[in-house]
């Protein structure tokens, strides 16, 4: 799996994940969401931002990669990581579902 972490994610997220074994990518700093999306779709990303906009703009029948939605404090990096590592274990496929994930559950939509 690969994965694009948005630019409002902490960054010490991005070494986390690369430390087990993915391919992370960084969003480049102040694109707008739709070249967001597209990177995701061009290069088959997951994406995992905060922005919950991502919920709101996107477009009917969109095929996707997958999307992250991060509800947990964006200082706690270490429940970010505890959720981040357990979402990986419980789901193999992230195509074409959005996953809200917080300190405690994740909810997928």
């Amino acid at each position: 799996m690969k994965f694009l972490l948005d630019e409002n994610v902490h960054r010490g997220l991005f070494y986390f994940i690369k430390q087990l074994g993915y391919d992370v990518r960084l969003c480049p700093r102040g694109i707008t969401n739709g070249s967001v999306l597209k990177l995701c779709m061009d290069e088959e990303r997951v994406l995992i931002t905060r922005d919950l906009d991502f919920l709101k703009n996107i477009p009917l029948g969109y095929e996707n990669f997958g999307i992250i939605i991060l509800k947990i404090s964006p200082e706690d990096i270490e429940s970010q990581k505890l959720a981040i590592s357990s979402i990986f274990k419980e789901i193999n496929d992230f195509s074409n579902k959005i996953i809200e994930l917080s300190d405690d559950k994740y909810e997928v939509k």
